[in-house]
């Protein structure tokens, strides 16, 4: 019997950029733990996808037996209209889906397959064990779709005379060594290039309940793991093979740095890094408990990790709302303390228009989370994922929760199919924008004061004035919200930013998901995407054009606003560090101005020494730094600064799309000139 050829798709979109640049390791994983059968490998031939243009070019030299994708919220429209274009041109063609975009809920199950009915098979969640048996299953009723149906196969879900059949999960895996490495059988050796960064898993599962999460449902609370010597293997193997450009880590854990094997992986990875040089920056969540411990980890890797305060909310009545109690939001905050004593890059993760948070709770959360410290506050909108209790009919109802519609970042395309029409593509996301708590024009003010933070705090951009506000008896959040208030007194770039911004805000929200749907169906608006018109992240799309555009009138907001602030508490001081402010604002000009061109240098003379006040993190007042006769310093990027610009333009592209990707990846902070003390007799220059 010839082999069944199989093509398997962890699809992203290319177009605008690639949107998830991560290899297909998931898929990886269902088919290194498939090729474990015997008869799995004697029946079938599979063919692995990331770029939609690979499968493309396949498809036009053969059409598969056995057509399996991926299910995300970031691809699922691209992968379903692959496969219902395969099925049209191949109708006896077998469609396996998984993931976790999919209902628990059985009649939204049964609506799910009724809208799709190209699917023939959904494996539910965790897949490995569902994936292989039906596989099996299809080899023993020679490829009857209809015969294994009437088995009705462990883990999988599909209609059956119109009807759902939706069978429980298949058990899950509990020593994930079971499922062979996807690296280390050669599964991912096609996808080292330039652009796709290397994913691990260590562990799955997460012991937290939160109502938005996937993993917060109770099937995955058992935390199941890798073995630490697999792990080694598997980064030893990866690093040998990475293209130069590459610097980065995906790790999928949920907490990683929590439990007391995360140690042990801790210094497998500091072993590599010794060893290979990489990795340089690792994406992870970070346990949300055991502070201690995970500092620990995260020294261990030498600040490789941001390390995450993802409180969410810190408003008690919204954290019983979302069963997040169990999550020690203190510690989470001490955790922003601790990791700037390491130097360590600290996140914290807040959420908006959670359910019963209002405005005003809303930005008490920010307030505490940015008067702690950390480094780097992003804000994210409330996703209503598919198979999470928050999308559920009674939560909505319970909250009076409002949603509307949006492409996805990034998430977008046009490709090419068999010489026929295009497949025009755009992933749908529906998001809460007001509850019973707050009103949808609360909402876009917070969204506001969201590009606030990002512009004028995140990334330790105004690290160098929040330190001497901070002196003076001004909180970090005082600042920020003078600043908000105050953005009708804006220079008029900055205003008209601000402007922009609001409008686009307003502007990608839709009423109606099939009205977007539409939409997004005609070759001209995939263009507008594609080019930046329409569906931007647009937190980061401004961020960018702040930095790279306007930052020395962005950098000229925050210190008016600084002065304003202590003229009103400090009117002495205000007098004393007139001039130091003076020469703060231009030193943090020669800095931070442009940094992605990483050829610009600047020297110039200072009544202060800088260099002095950087080493001890300007968490002193100047006086004692004063030079009354003058200091010059220099400003360049290091060698190494260039190079992570560089590798950050070949992977992401040099347009505002692709620099907001990279503010998105970096350590931002460290890509800031470095100084020095320059001689006497060097010419001063802008």
């Amino acid at each position: 019997m010839d082999k069944k050829i199989t093509y398997v798709g962890d699809l992203t979109h290319t177009r605008q950029t690639v949107a998830l640049n991560t290899m297909p390791f998931p898929v990886g994983c269902l088919i290194s733990y498939a090729k474990k059968f015997e008869p799995i490998n004697q029946a079938y031939e599979f063919k692995i996808f990331k770029y939609p243009t690979k499968l493309s070019e396949s498809l036009l030299t053969r059409l598969p037996d056995i057509v399996c994708f991926s299910n995300y919220c970031w691809n699922f429209d691209l992968s379903y209209q692959f496969a219902e274009r395969i099925k049209k041109n191949r109708p006896k063609v077998i469609v396996i889906l998984g993931g976790p975009n999919y209902p628990t809920d059985q009649s939204e199950q049964q609506e799910f397959f009724l809208k799709h009915p190209a699917i023939d098979f959904y494996a539910y969640k965790e897949s490995e064990i569902a994936f292989s048996e039906l596989l099996l299953k299809l080899v023993e009723n020679e490829f009857n779709v209809e015969a294994v149906k009437r088995i009705n196969p462990r883990g999988c879900h599909f209609l059956l005379n119109g009807q759902i059949v939706s069978s429980e999960p298949a058990e899950r895996i509990r020593n994930l060594d079971e499922i062979p490495s996807p690296y280390l059988t050669g599964l991912m050796d096609e996808f080292f290039d330039p652009v796709l960064i290397p994913i691990i898993q260590t562990n799955r599962g997460c012991p937290f309940a939160c109502t938005f999460c996937v993993e917060g449902l109770n099937y995955y609370s058992k935390v199941n793991k890798r073995s630490v010597d697999v792990v080694y293997k598997e980064l030893c193997y990866i690093a040998e093979r990475l293209a130069p450009a590459v610097h980065d880590l995906h790790i999928t854990d949920s907490n990683f740095g929590m439990y007391k094997e995360d140690e042990a992986i801790g210094e497998a990875i500091a072993k590599v890094q010794e060893k290979y040089g990489w990795p340089l920056y690792i994406h992870v969540a970070t346990g949300k408990n055991q502070k201690e411990r995970v500092l620990k980890v995260a020294k261990t890797i030498n600040g490789a990790l941001r390390l995450a305060g993802s409180v969410q909310s810190l408003t008690e009545k919204v954290l019983e709302n979302i069963k997040r109690n169990n999550i020690s939001a203190s510690g989470l905050m001490e955790l922003a303390k601790k990791a700037n004593e390491l130097g360590a890059n600290s996140y914290s993760e807040i959420i908006t228009c959670l359910p019963g948070e209002t405005r005003e709770s809303h930005f008490r959360t920010i307030e505490t989370v940015v008067n702690a410290g950390f480094k780097w506050v992003r804000i994210y909108q409330l996703m209503m994922l598919m198979g999470v209790e928050m999308s559920d009919l009674a939560t909505r109802e319970k909250f009076g929760m409002k949603t509307k519609f949006r492409i996805l970042p990034r998430c977008f395309g046009d490709y090419d199919f068999q010489n026929q029409d295009p497949i025009l593509s755009g992933e749908i996301e529906e998001i809460c924008v007001a509850t019973n708590d707050i009103t949808f024009e609360e909402y876009l003010e917070s969204r506001l004061f969201h590009l606030a933070v990002e512009i004028f705090y995140s990334d330790s951009i105004s690290a160098e004035l929040v330190e001497f506000l901070k002196l003076n008896g001004i909180s970090v959040y005082q600042w920020l919200k003078f600043i908000h208030d105050h953005r009708d007194t804006f220079p008029e770039e900055i205003k008209k930013l601000y402007q922009q911004f609001y409008q686009e805000t307003r502007s990608e929200l839709w009423d109606s998901k099939e009205s977007l749907e539409r939409f997004v169906r005609d070759r001209e608006v995939i263009k507008k995407y594609v080019s930046g018109e329409y569906g931007s992240n647009l937190i980061f799309k401004y961020k960018a054009l702040a930095m790279t555009k306007h930052f020395t009138d962005i950098n000229s907001v925050g210190f008016e606003a600084a002065r304003s602030l202590l003229f009103e508490v400090k009117p002495e001081a205000f007098k004393c560090y007139a001039k130091y402010l003076t020469d703060l604002q231009r030193y943090t000009d020669c800095r931070k101005t442009d940094i992605f061109n990483t050829q610009l240098s600047f020297t110039e003379k200072f009544d202060y020494d800088f260099k002095e006040l950087e080493r001890k993190g300007f968490a002193i007042l100047p006086d004692e730094t004063l030079r009354p006769a003058g200091i010059l310093l220099q400003f360049a990027c290091t060698n190494w600064q260039m190079k992570i610009v560089d590798d950050g333009f070949r992977q992401y592209g040099t347009t505002t799309i692709g620099i907001s990707r990279m503010l998105s990846k970096v350590f931002v902070a460290k890509l800031y000139r470095e100084v020095s003390y320059a001689q006497p007799n060097e010419l001063l220059h802008r």
